[in-house]
């Protein structure tokens, strides 16, 4: 295998993993080129990691969307021909979720016209510092169990727009919407997998933009090795989702997520010292 496809592999890995955990993928996307070379920013490969890496969110949670989805279809029924109650708990939190839609989906359509020239190395180093902040501290104030039902619209609306806010390279989509959460005093384990729902959703909407940009480019860069280093990165990028999903639901029960932190701070350091060799 070549040293280009190599990269493809370790590009998918890198990316699956850090679209589902509180390290910015965007961050990493824009750091790769400097750092191996490796143009990261060509849709169709794009389109392929937001792919496997959505393609682990459903593999993972299958039993969970179909089950909120047999539950807003019994709700939406008429009572009388209802064979069981439905249930409350999963109707609640897909209405969660749908309230934070808006903002996310807001945000990947804005990801088609923003930041396509990158960012400057020093504002990028100041976003992931103050990023891994926000992860950092939420483990250390008192926790709490909140969960769908006793929040508002308004902070569904508010985690859309963190979720939204991640098309900023240097910021963490699920970082941002789990540092609110939990400032929020929600339970740690419940609010993880909402978070990566939602995030299922806006990848989703990723993948129509990275599909479109792809399209009005002329199909410009098409060739065999680069849609084999596609696929080849979108299976790596599926790898590294599911570890990093098996990864923070173990964190999640364990010891909470500040661990990260000290990568993004290490992240934020070493695009420092990027910054100034530059």
């Amino acid at each position: 295998m070549s040293h280009n496809l190599l990269l493809y592999l370790f590009y998918g890995l890198i990316a699956g993993f850090s679209e589902l955990t509180p390290l910015s993928a965007s961050a990493h996307q824009a750091l790769f080129p400097m750092l191996f070379r490796f143009d990261s920013t060509w849709p169709m490969l794009r389109f392929f990691v937001h792919a496997g890496s959505l393609a682990a969110i459903i593999l993972h949670y299958r039993d969970r969307i179909n089950h909120i989805r047999q539950e807003m279809k019994l709700v939406s029924s008429s009572p009388r021909q209802r064979k069981r109650p439905p249930d409350m708990d999963a109707v609640l939190d897909a209405r969660f979720i749908f309230m934070s839609v808006a903002p996310a989906l807001l945000g990947a359509i804005c990801s088609a016209f923003l930041f396509r020239r990158g960012i400057h190395l020093l504002t990028l180093s100041v976003l992931l510092i103050a990023g891994a902040a926000l992860i950092y501290i939420p483990d250390y104030l008192p926790g709490g169990d909140r969960k769908t039902w006793v929040m508002s619209p308004l902070e569904g609306l508010l985690m859309g727009l963190c979720a939204g806010c991640s098309i900023i390279p240097g910021v963490s989509r699920v970082g941002l919407m789990l540092a609110f959460a939990l400032l929020r005093k929600c339970d740690r384990t419940f609010i993880l997998d909402i978070v990566i729902l939602i995030s299922g959703v806006m990848l989703a909407a990723l993948m129509l933009v990275d599909a479109f940009s792809f399209l009005i480019s002329g199909l410009s860069g098409l060739s065999f090795l680069r849609i084999l280093g596609c696929l080849l990165a979108a299976c790596a990028s599926f790898g590294g989702g599911v570890g990093a999903i098996l990864m923070m639901r173990f964190l999640a029960v364990k010891t909470g997520f500040s661990g990260f932190a000290f990568c993004g701070w290490g992240l934020g350091l070493v695009t420092f010292v990027l910054y100034l060799m530059v």
